[in-house]
């Protein structure tokens, strides 16, 4: 057999190899498992952004659009735009990130905001964790504003680090709620949220 001939038989496999690779990550693109839930594989709407998400405790923050202190820097995922009434959560749930001077005591989380609500459904839960641990469930049965708080224990306070999330079990789109025809999740219309000292 000739060195070309030989050289073929071992091209050949080699390509073939390399064909079958390169398909493989098209099919199954080896891609980080954030990436991968909300552009492949589509079971998130929830796509985080990178902010420095700086916070003085006690200093609300403003959802209403013109607003000062508005939650922009604190913004995770899971959020519609801004506009004169408050800020819609998004999808299943909602982030938010705090970074602030770390304090030895328990805090509390409030929200003012109102509920994508009807007869039929008159109730969003919002079930709140901050750094994966569970802290409470709120509900909200008004479209007008209500405010519910949730503690926040010392442990985590001390951190000086808390990034929460905000679950929305109830969320059902606009479409089937009202008041628009949008298709997109929609629970809770923030107005404001704070993170200060308990009591």
């Amino acid at each position: 057999m000739s060195t070309a001939k030989t050289l073929l038989w071992v091209a050949v496999p080699l390509v073939a190899g390399f064909e079958l690779y390169a398909a493989s990550l098209v099919l199954r693109p080896n891609v980080d498992p954030v990436y991968r839930a909300y552009f492949i594989d589509r079971s998130t709407d929830c796509w985080p952004h990178v902010t420095a998400a700086r916070y003085s405790l006690g200093k609300p923050l403003s959802f209403v659009a013109g607003s000062p202190n508005l939650f922009l820097p604190n913004k995770g995922c899971g959020w519609f735009y801004p506009n004169a009434r408050g800020t819609w959560s998004y999808g299943r749930y909602s982030t938010l990130m705090f970074r602030f001077s770390p304090v030895d005591a328990p805090l509390a989380l409030t929200i003012t905001a109102g509920a994508m609500v009807n007869p039929a459904h008159p109730t969003q839960r919002v079930e709140v964790s901050a750094n994966g641990q569970k802290l409470g469930a709120l509900r909200f049965d008004a479209v007008a504003p209500e405010t519910r708080s949730v503690a926040v224990p010392a442990e985590l306070a001390k951190a000086g680090s808390l990034d929460m999330r905000f679950d929305f079990p109830d969320a059902r789109s606009g479409r089937e709620l009202g008041p628009n025809e949008d298709s997109h999740l929609r629970a809770i219309r923030y107005l404001s949220v704070t993170l200060q000292k308990a009591g």
